[in-house]
């Protein structure tokens, strides 16, 4: 049994290592080099400084990326949080044929590789003569975010008593009615994380949106053409800061609301 303990720590011990140096480390690394007053990234410092985060707001072109990323996550999230809903109650709600075969189907985004995915909208939208654009960004965007929100919504529904909503609906509520009273209730932090989650997705998207974006530009697009230049690299790392601290804040905030909804025996993320 002793032994038993010592390899779960030891176990434990190197996962959490592996995690530190290779997925947070670089991300120290990043926001404290946003406060280098230097043009490039080594040591020893040249001095503290705060004017890369200063001249975000000089940089017309950075903000106009900003603002497609957000409006273009804002509307695929709205958009995903409906379908996904929709899906999960297919999903784990009923039982029909063909119900293993739409849940393979919901789920193929998660194990197609985002290049083969983003290479064939790429041959869809050509072929159909749609326009690309920060339209075709956000149909694409959908076509991942969707099962996203499916996934974490159905986790929560396999967990929700059916009887609540029949008891409901035999006191007199309507279908709608008990939903938006009953099931909505219980399912809402499952949704919240999701629409947490699916943002931050849309957000982050870099390779399906190179391939279908056309002439116009989002943030990861931007970040991609200005590492080019190595002088844009203090201004990467200062707004990438920014994001990272705000994004990693909406992630823990959404499995907080998540596991307050009484879903810790379905994480799928942490």
């Amino acid at each position: 049994m002793k032994t038993l303990r010592t390899s779960k720590f030891w176990f434990a011990f190197y996962t959490y290592a592996v995690m530190a140096i290779l997925i947070y480390m670089p991300i120290v690394i990043l926001i404290t080099f946003s406060f280098n007053d230097s043009t490039i990234m080594s040591l020893p410092w040249s001095g503290f400084t705060l004017k890369w985060y200063q001249k975000i707001a000089e940089r017309p072109d950075l903000l106009k990326s900003l603002w497609n990323s957000l409006w273009v996550a804002l509307i695929v999230t709205a958009v995903s949080l409906v379908l996904g809903v929709l899906a999960a109650n297919a999903m784990a709600r009923y039982r029909y044929k063909g119900r293993i075969f739409f849940t393979g189907f919901v789920s193929i985004p998660f194990v197609m590789p985002w290049l083969i995915l983003g290479i064939a909208l790429l041959v869809f939208f050509t072929k159909a003569g749609i326009q690309l654009s920060l339209f075709t960004v956000i149909l694409a965007h959908i076509s991942f975010d969707v099962p996203l929100v499916a996934v974490l919504v159905a986790s929560r529904l396999h967990q929700f008593d059916p009887n609540l909503e029949a008891a409901a609906r035999d006191l007199g509520c309507s279908p709608l009615e008990a939903f938006r009273l009953v099931t909505f209730p219980i399912i809402a932090p499952a949704i919240i994380a999701a629409g947490i989650l699916a943002f931050n997705w849309s957000f982050d998207a870099f390779v399906i949106t190179h391939f279908v974006i056309g002439h116009q530009i989002t943030f990861p697009i931007w970040v991609w053409s200005a590492l080019r230049f190595p002088k844009n690299l203090p201004i990467i790392n200062a707004v990438s800061s920014i994001i990272v601290v705000v994004e990693m804040g909406l992630i823990f905030f959404a499995e907080w609301i998540r596991r307050r909804g009484g879903g810790e025996e379905d994480s799928i993320l942490f």
